[in-house]
């Protein structure tokens, strides 16, 4: 199904919650949305823009001689008390610091006790440094893709949407060895706690995950609810630690929800385990709820294949610019599927049941980065999911917080009161950046129609005898796949 999107004058419209808020300041119904399967297709139109901090959670070592059934966690109280002014010179201090620095490596080698976390949160992407060109950059979602059969540049992007998704998402056996992992640390768990039960929740339990994911796992225990909070934390990662599933552990105790993180020692996944926290495992049955019921194909096993295809490149496209963790002020996973199942239930045309959203997979892309890159009313309006998907007024919820800047904020599925993306502090950042992905979407669309229209027409001229199937991407301009990501799914 096609439209044809009167650009001239004032074309911008207007989409309005149940209430009557103004929700976008101009809907992706100004734009025109290609049916990939019309031969008469033409080229979509554009936007521009581009684009984090310091970690809340305060992290505690767990060492290889503490006790399992430790009751309770005392801190040394002295440890005030031992520092001592002798010299205020700054090169004395340096010299005494590095000084000790070595008698204390050489009296403990690398096994003395710290208060670094078990791992780096963003190992993956630790120099946070500028991403190479795109043009150094490869799409091996490619390899042995055809795009000859490609008639139009939105079909273009449709077949390379649906490359990539089948190309990043979790396979078999990547599962299967996930599942593993989570068997292991449930009978670990249950083991030292008789009346404890180990549920998976998140990513992991929906099956939206990237390669270097994360298995998110909550613990249900009625003694672990009278116990102090601390010592249980500890008696677990202990556990974890004599049955050889890990060789280092972070407890997190003073963070918001407090959590065991550490890393599996034979298949290298970073697992966090939180105690008593019942809304996840709901959230996540709620989420695969969504996934099945706006599947328009039922031999997508996995769900709808549009939701899943914009929560795993926006998942991805945030990662790799270090923009993916709550911590440092960006968009959790739990967000980001909640923002992309909104965006299907208001899209305009797929409530007017216009186009198959399945088949419109890289428009409905440019949409979502348009949509809350450019157009979304921030300030004003927030977003629920629940009895088919609305917006409402911040304001009648006290969620308007203007003296924070412009902050995103969602109803939680699970509890209405609860707005899950107050966290996202730094999500102005994030609208920059989806803004940005718009715009270079946009462009390099226009860029391959003109190439594609000069070959339908025999106006090109080859200057090569051979060309890489990357050089057409569009995908690639904005997504890479790292070397550790490249590891985990060839590996």
């Amino acid at each position: 199904m096609m439209r044809s999107p009167p650009r001239s004058g004032s074309s911008k419209t207007q989409r309005k919650g149940e209430d009557g808020e103004l929700a976008v300041q101009s809907s992706t119904a100004s734009r025109t949305i290609y049916d990939s399967t019309d031969p008469k297709s033409t080229q979509p139109a554009a936007s521009t823009s581009s684009g984090f901090a310091d970690d809340d959670f305060i992290p505690f070592g767990v060492s290889e001689d503490e006790e399992s059934d430790t009751e309770k966690y005392t801190p040394k109280k002295d440890k005030g008390k031992q520092r001592e002014v002798v010299d205020v010179s700054p090169t004395r201090s340096r010299d005494k610091r590095r000084a000790a620095d070595s008698e204390d490596e050489n009296r403990h080698g690398h096994d003395r006790r710290t208060h670094d976390l078990a791992y780096d949160f963003n190992a993956a992407y630790s120099s946070r440094k500028p991403r190479p060109d795109a043009k150094s950059r490869k799409a091996p979602w490619l390899d042995r893709f055809d795009w000859e059969r490609c008639r139009n540049v939105a079909e273009m992007l449709h077949q390379e949407v649906k490359a990539f998704v089948k190309y990043i998402e979790p396979t078999p056996v990547e599962d299967e060895m996930r599942g593993l992992e989570v068997t292991l640390i449930s009978r670990t768990i249950t083991l030292a706690f008789p009346d404890a039960k180990v549920f998976p929740f998140g990513s992991y339990e929906t099956k939206l995950y990237l390669p270097l994911g994360d298995i998110d796992l909550v613990v249900l225990s009625e003694s672990m609810a009278y116990s102090n909070r601390t010592a249980v934390l500890h008696a677990m990662a202990n556990a974890l630690k004599r049955a050889g599933i890990t060789q280092r552990v972070s407890v997190i105790s003073k963070a918001k929800v407090p959590i065991v993180k550490f890393i599996t020692t034979h298949t290298r996944f970073n697992v966090d385990i939180s105690v008593n926290q019942e809304n996840g495992v709901v959230g996540g049955t709620i989420i695969n709820g969504f996934l099945k019921g706006m599947n328009t194909n039922r031999r997508n096993e996995r769900g709808s294949l549009a939701l899943r295809s914009l929560v795993l490149i926006t998942k991805a496209f945030l990662s790799q610019r270090g923009m993916n963790e709550v911590y440092t002020g960006g968009l959790g996973s739990y967000s980001i599927v909640c923002l992309a199942i909104s965006f299907l239930q208001m899209h305009p045309k797929i409530r007017r049941g216009e186009i198959d959203p399945d088949k419109n997979l890289g428009v409905l892309l440019m949409d979502f980065f348009e949509l809350y890159g450019c157009y979304f009313n921030y300030d004003e309006v927030g977003i629920s999911v629940r009895d088919g998907g609305y917006y409402f007024k911040k304001r009648q919820r006290g969620w308007n917080d203007h003296s924070r800047g412009v902050l995103l904020s969602i109803e939680d599925p699970t509890d209405p009161s609860n707005d899950i993306s107050k966290g996202s502090y730094g999500f102005q950042r994030v609208r920059m950046t989806f803004a940005g992905a718009h715009g270079i979407l946009t462009s390099n669309a226009y860029l391959r129609a003109g190439i594609l229209n000069s070959r339908h027409r025999s106006r090109s001229y080859r200057l090569r005898d051979h060309y890489e199937v990357q050089d057409m991407s569009i995908l690639s301009s904005i997504l890479g796949v790292t070397q550790e990501a490249g590891f985990f799914i060839t590996g």
